[in-house]
């Protein structure tokens, strides 16, 4: 009975969301495995350069709340973001053969 109590506790009333989760990393997997590849590589540049997310942002025109979703992969980038990304870190993000 103990033991009983103790599960239920652990039990939320509410749904999780967890399917719906799952259902939109599927039908979005393709952008956001690039996207969390892109935050790999700038996460990399910003620290090997010593620069902060606060200056990427000011240097792109964006927040440091924005650049912070962007280097935990969950932001679909637009071309025009990644440019800038490009410029202001002198490097390659994506290469078109």
């Amino acid at each position: 009975m103990n033991l009983e109590r103790k599960l239920k506790g652990y039990i939320s009333d509410d749904p999780s969301g967890w399917l719906e989760d799952a259902d939109y990393y599927d039908a979005n997997k393709y952008w956001m495995d690039m996207s969390a590849l892109i935050a790999v590589k700038i996460l990399s540049t910003i620290r090997n350069q010593s620069v902060t997310q606060k200056e990427l942002a000011e240097a792109i025109g964006v927040t440091p709340q924005y650049i912070n979703k962007v280097l935990k992969g969950r932001e679909n980038l637009t071309l025009a973001t990644i440019s800038r990304l490009e410029r202001a870190l002198s490097i390659s993000l994506i290469s078109i053969p």
